[in-house]
């Protein structure tokens, strides 16, 4: 019997074990881990993505 690979989270290359896994831009990644490039702020209900980053709604607008 083939084990499914455990996915790595994108922003702390850890192996991600938690009951829920996010997936943004194709990467996996920790609910804890997947913040706004630039103000580091949690993103738990909507993300926004340019040049691979992903950002909250009012750094993307900028």
């Amino acid at each position: 019997m083939q084990q499914k690979e455990i996915p790595q989270c994108a922003s702390c290359s850890q192996h991600i074990l938690d009951k829920f896994i996010l997936k943004v831009l194709d990467r996996h990644w920790h609910s804890k881990c997947l913040k706004c490039a630039d103000c580091h702020a949690l993103l738990a209900d909507k993300c926004f993505s340019r040049a691979g980053n992903v950002y909250c709604k009012e750094d993307f607008f900028k």
